[in-house]
């Protein structure tokens, strides 16, 4: 981001990754992470990783649970994140009808909560 927008490399990028519209390198693994979890719900997936965690419908919100993590490293996997960062997002990105509109939504979700918009 410094690159594009010219800066020098001891400047701050915030505000440029905030100008460019890039979400920082944690939210940006966030969706990608929540992109998977997104397409094994809805049938997007191999069969492999829509087997990972099992869910649970409470009225059209989806509540998901992954197989119980004993280390640091086992929280980090997709078993151990993917639950948590789904059972945190609003019903309103739960239920979109298609991968666009969810992507899109996410996108501007992660985009507010990272530069507090």
């Amino acid at each position: 981001a410094g690159a594009v927008v010219g800066l020098c490399k001891h400047d701050h990028l915030g505000d440029a990754l905030e100008e460019l519209h890039w979400l920082p390198v944690q939210f940006r693994i966030h969706f990608g992470i929540l992109l998977i979890v997104y397409r094994c719900l809805n049938g997007f997936a191999p069969e492999c990783l829509e087997s990972v965690f099992g869910y649970v419908d409470f009225n059209h919100s989806i509540s998901l649970y992954g197989p119980r993590v004993l280390s640091h490293m086992g929280e980090r996997s997709f078993q151990g994140s993917g639950p948590e960062l789904w059972n945190c997002l609003p019903l309103e990105l739960e239920t979109c009808s298609s991968i666009e509109s969810f992507k899109s939504a996410l996108e501007a979700r992660l985009f507010g909560i990272a530069f507090g918009i």
